[in-house]
């Protein structure tokens, strides 16, 4: 499935064949940090914490703050919408590109997870 609709978004930019990360709207949409500072606004947790206000509360540092605002761009950027329960992982290339824009100081990340 992710692979698919990545191939799809490419194709619609008249791309085909690329990694997503060369896509026209990727830096714009996933990278740049005063984007994704409005767009956090937008966005809840799971259990309906603002981002932003986990951010400006000092709940979040401002790296994990932009990474889990990017993930969340790229998915509205391919997808559009999922659901609030629907997890998709995301190809390594968008992790590796949103993880050297805002490193963590240890290198520590996560990834993505199944819920049990």
């Amino acid at each position: 499935m992710e692979i698919e609709q990545c191939k799809t978004r490419m194709e619609e930019a008249e791309i085909p064949e690329q990694c997503v990360t060369v896509h026209p709207g990727f830096a714009d949409i996933c990278l740049k940090r005063w984007v994704l500072r409005v767009a956090g606004i937008g966005f809840k947790t799971k259990k309906k914490k603002s981002y932003t206000v986990m951010f400006i509360q000092g709940d979040t540092a401002e790296h994990e703050f932009l990474r889990a605002v990017a993930y969340r761009q790229f998915v509205r950027m391919i997808w559009k919408y999922v659901g609030a329960s629907t997890r998709i992982p995301l190809p390594c290339c968008v992790y590796n590109s949103i993880r050297r824009t805002y490193p963590t100081e240890t290198e520590d990340y996560h990834g993505y997870e199944e819920d049990d």
